[in-house]
């Protein structure tokens, strides 16, 4: 690994999490503070969460930060 992010398969990895608990785009941007839009670029890999927002994200989706960034089950 030479430590960059894949930031498509973050995304992927963060919508699959929120589909998976039934949580819509715009819930879980509303639960985050953050525009619909901006939830959506990150789900996509076009734009890029700081780290208090992937925090957040891991903490709403009840997941570690590994399985979001890297694709690491606990």
């Amino acid at each position: 690994m030479n430590g960059s992010v894949d930031y498509v398969a973050m995304g992927c990895r963060i919508r699959t999490l929120r589909q998976a608990r039934n949580v819509t785009q715009a819930q879980l941007a509303e639960l985050l503070n953050i525009s619909t839009a901006f939830m959506g670029h990150i789900e996509r890999g076009t734009r890029v969460p700081s780290v208090d927002t992937l925090v957040r994200i891991a903490a709403e989706l009840h997941v570690t930060l590994d399985q979001i960034v890297l694709g690491i089950e606990p």
